[in-house]
């Protein structure tokens, strides 16, 4: 159990910095057997800051294989409503994705900024006493690899030592991925505790060990799991008579082939834990998910994710001591972190263009990917579904502070000017002319232009 203190932080950074919640303003709980304890600690803590918190219990009978056809009770949907912000810490269970699904899709309908923590215990939101930034500016450093990257190999290892590989494409800014940092926008959802980082998949082709934990079970010594996949779905899973394929039968596809789901063995998800307060796997997928130097693989539902493959379940199964190339540059050695930041962050004084790169254009036009200022810096912003944008500087501080100044350069609403036009332009503006051709393809990189 954690400490009073530590759970009132934990709790104070979920009000404050999470939902962003002032005085005056109200909060909705929604709980059941699991989570009263939690209701109560954030209740005692808004009521210091002058929030008001009201729980709704909501017991597991009224949760249990919702229809398809079913919507909330009346009185839950008006509390949605009227309410600032809700936290949903119902159950985890497969059996209750349904109305979990309905209590994110109400919020979402009323632009009401929605916490999702199903399985949220007093253990588990201790991992909201952490330092928000620090998972920030690691979610936005692995968020530029994955946007940059084109294709991630994932290397786990048995244990009789055989490594084995999953090859996935990365989809760039067609299929960007996902910031879980804990910070939640208005009329937007997010999961926490805080602290992951994923993408939802094009394909996946290879093998992969789960040697850490599945929903309900931590895995022990000899009880890792063995799966392969085939463009992007899995079709084998071994020993199928060990103990955590037989767990991962009766609790999750079990489930899904009574509902006549098909969907259920889609490869969803690979996500990478950034949170270094989860101190140990639990089998609670909320927090093992985010447990620093962890990876984990999602099967079934991906829509919630920004994918398109509906499924009764959605499961992560955790990876410990993950190694992991994305284009072939090493960013994880057995669970710890080793991107080097100049691999993908890039300096426009370093860059190396190809030779045949500037005599290949005459004109230069914006691509029409969203961008914004952040402390005179460019920043990329993207769509990450659930509400929510995303954004990654533009190269390393000096760079993105010279594209912002390039980028107001180039025409608004896509038409294209010469390449001796914005030469000229850079000359009147003042702008470092040498830096220009390396600026520039940095910001080619971004794809934020086009060259013709």
């Amino acid at each position: 159990m954690s400490d009073a203190a530590k759970l009132t932080r934990a709790a104070n950074n979920i009000l404050t910095r999470s939902l962003n919640l002032r005085r005056e303003q109200n909060l909705l709980i929604l709980a059941d057997r699991n989570s009263l304890e939690v209701a109560e600690v954030l209740t005692r803590t808004a009521r210091e800051l002058g929030i008001t918190a009201t729980t709704v219990f909501v017991p597991r009978v009224a949760q249990a294989e919702m229809r398809a056809d079913e919507s909330l009770p009346l009185p839950i949907e008006a509390a949605i409503r009227e309410s600032d912000a809700v936290l949903s810490c119902l159950s985890d269970r497969a059996e209750h994705l349904s109305y979990r699904q309905r209590v994110l899709h109400a919020s979402w309908n009323r632009r009401t900024k929605l916490a999702h923590a199903p399985g949220l215990t007093l253990d588990i939101l201790a991992a909201a006493d952490t330092d928000y930034a620090v998972i920030n500016e690691s979610a936005r450093l692995l968020a530029t690899v994955l946007l940059l990257g084109r294709r991630m190999e994932v290397v786990t290892t048995d244990g009789r030592g055989q490594e084995h590989r999953l090859n996935v494409t990365l989809g760039g800014w067609n299929h960007p991925p996902g910031i879980s940092d804990g910070i939640i926008p208005d009329g937007a959802w997010g999961n926490l505790p805080p602290g992951e980082v994923y993408i939802v998949p094009r394909d996946g082709e290879g093998q992969v060990i789960v040697n850490g934990s599945l929903p309900g079970k931590v895995l022990g010594q000899g009880e890792e799991l063995f799966l392969t996949f085939r463009d992007g779905e899995l079709v084998e899973m071994q020993p199928e008579a060990g103990p955590a394929a037989r767990h991962l039968r009766t609790t999750q596809i079990a489930y899904a082939e009574r509902r006549g789901d098909s969907h259920w063995a889609n490869l969803a998800e690979i996500g990478f834990g950034l949170n270094p307060d989860i101190p140990t796997l639990s089998g609670v997928e909320l927090s093992d998910d985010k447990k620093a130097h962890t990876l984990h693989i999602g099967l079934g539902q991906s829509t919630s994710l920004g994918g398109s493959v509906e499924s009764t379940i959605h499961c992560d199964l955790v990876l410990r001591r993950p190694t992991v190339y994305v284009n072939g540059h090493l960013i994880m050695k057995r669970g710890d972190w080793r991107i080097n930041e100049g691999d993908w962050r890039q300096d426009y004084r370093t860059v190396v263009a190809p030779e045949t790169w500037w005599p290949s254009f005459t004109h230069v036009r914006r691509s029409g990917i969203r961008t914004e200022r952040e402390n005179s810096r460019l920043v990329c912003v993207w769509d990450a579904g659930r509400g929510r944008w995303d954004s990654i500087p533009v190269g390393n501080e000096q760079t993105a502070r010279l594209a912002a100044r390039l980028y107001d350069l180039l025409p608004d609403g896509g038409a294209a000017i010469s390449k001796d036009a914005l030469l000229e332009a850079v000359v009147r503006a003042g702008f470092p002319f040498s830096a220009t051709p390396n600026v520039l393809w940095v910001m080619h990189q971004y794809d934020l232009v086009r060259l013709t």
